[in-house]
């Protein structure tokens, strides 16, 4: 399990290291890392850009030892403002007869196709967009085809949020020092960060902010020798309407998913004057009708109550579209129910209008909103870091909540994981319903939910990167992405 740390967690360990371990040692131990990495890196020529704080430090000191080991490298001193540090280290590199440039424009910078860029120029103390000559070397060695290597964190990126400050390094690699920031992994970062390397320099980063689960971490329990497919539970899953056909019939996506992640039975509760559609597509799935009136399904408690019998968990929302009954069966589920209950898609929309519908809930709850749902549910002004938003939205509702992104958010308020896996390639509808599906069938064998939460999303993840080895980022279906469900837990 790899830790993740927020910037004030990081300035922390910091100041505790200078008790006993001056800035300079810890520049060079910084430097001398940056130096056994870049060197495995062919290059004809090293580009320092340094700017005037710590991180310019670690550049110019990287500078120094390059130059020691006969490489070429030019150095560019970007910004008017340097510390002390930053003061020595350009002394030091002049009587080396080092080529140091002040440059008053990207025009003198001259950086090629064939060079090792060095980003030096912004750290985690970054926090106003970046403009001027600075914007306009960024820009500039971005376009360069050079391999860019950024010191700590891309110059431009928030070191918390993971958001752009005007605009950005695209480093191919980003070591990184202390600990893991959670800005190298969250909102715009992975367009950025490129390869991310952690390198140690002797300081002890101190308890983990978030964490990032690893294979070791996720391990399913063992199926049982002598066990039947009731061992395994029963996931329910809620969803269609008629102006959503397509979105309802990927709800058995989900159930399919829900098969392939172990759960004994998966069980389409869709309305009744749907039940053709689904008959003719659904295999080792069963369908329960609900209610309806003109294709919706409408509140029932005796239906709901025929959805919670023997049911180990339920998702209820995808494919159902604007129902003005949605709200009020949630409202009824999660204060009846007394499995796990995942709300989805529509679901999430129509609980958007009225959070207080699961306060009191009785279940264990998972919500699973992407970006623009999350938003919906928070009414915020989106500024705060995404672990600090879904950690606030967790405990509010005293639930898991799951946000799902490049990079995924999950907590259920008192621990928080950033879920790295997964690939472009599953930017595709039906992506949602698959990981809902999935999470409930892990509901359902392991008991705490925000475990299950993790392991769903951590196994999600990598089934997709199975599937785009497979047949290529372009071209991953939904479907496909179950199919390499198989490997689960192997």
């Amino acid at each position: 399990m790899k830790k993740v740390y927020s910037t004030m967690s990081i300035r922390r360990a910091e100041k505790r290291a200078h008790e006993s371990t001056s800035e300079d040692e810890l520049i060079e131990r910084a430097a001398a890392k940056l130096c056994e990495s870049v060197i495995s890196v062919p290059f004809a020529r090293a580009v320092i850009l340094a700017g005037g704080g710590n991180n310019g430090s670690d550049a110019l000191s990287l500078a120094h030892l390059l130059i020691e080991r006969a490489y070429e490298v030019v150095v560019y001193e970007v910004g008017e403002k340097r510390n002390e540090f930053v003061g020595r280290r350009l002394a030091a590199l002049a009587a080396l007869g080092a080529e140091i440039t002040f440059p008053s424009s990207a025009d003198e910078v001259d950086v090629g196709a064939e060079d090792l860029v060095i980003d030096g120029m912004l750290g985690i103390g970054c926090s106003r967009d970046v403009t001027g000559i600075m914007r306009d070397i960024v820009d500039k060695i971005n376009a360069s085809g050079a391999y860019i290597v950024s010191v700590d964190i891309p110059t431009g990126l928030d070191s918390d949020s993971g958001r752009v400050h005007g605009a950005a390094v695209r480093a191919n690699e980003t070591i990184t020092f202390i600990g893991l920031k959670q800005g190298l992994f969250l909102a715009d970062a992975k367009n950025y960060t490129g390869r991310v390397t952690l390198c140690d320099i002797g300081v002890d980063a101190g308890e983990a902010d978030y964490f990032i689960a690893e294979g070791g971490d996720v391990t399913m329990p063992a199926r049982l020798p002598v066990s039947n497919k009731g061992t395994y539970g029963s996931v329910k899953i809620i969803a269609g309407s008629p102006t959503m056909m397509g979105a309802s019939l990927m709800a058995h996506e989900s159930a399919q998913a829900a098969l392939r992640g172990g759960a004994g039975y998966a069980v389409l509760c869709v309305p009744r004057s749907l039940a053709a559609v689904y008959q003719a597509r659904v295999k080792e799935e069963m369908l329960f009708f609900m209610p309806d009136e003109e294709g919706r399904s409408v509140y029932d408690e005796s239906a709901l109550d025929g959805v919670m019998k023997k049911a180990s968990s339920v998702v209820i929302g995808p494919g159902m579209g604007k129902n003005a009954d949605l709200i009020r069966m949630i409202n009824y589920l999660s204060h009846n129910f007394g499995g796990t209950l995942i709300i989805d898609g529509d679901g999430l929309n129509a609980l958007s209008a009225d959070l207080t519908a699961v306060e009191g809930h009785t279940c264990k709850l998972i919500l699973t909103p992407h970006v623009a749902e999350f938003a919906r549910l928070m009414r915020d002004d989106g500024s705060a870091p995404d672990t600090e938003r879904v950690i606030s939205l967790a405990r509010r509702l005293d639930a898991v909540i799951v946000m799902k992104n490049a990079t995924t958010v999950i907590s259920d308020g008192k621990r928080t994981f950033i879920n790295v896996t997964g690939t472009p390639a599953m930017a595709k509808a039906g992506s949602g319903d698959v990981l809902s599906g999935l999470m409930a069938a892990l509901a359902a064998n392991v008991s705490d939910p925000l475990k299950a939460a993790v392991i769903a999303c951590y196994e999600f993840g990598k089934a997709g990167e199975r599937a785009a080895a497979e047949r290529g980022e372009w071209s991953v279906l939904a479907s496909d992405v179950i199919l390499s469900l198989p490997h689960l837990g192997n």
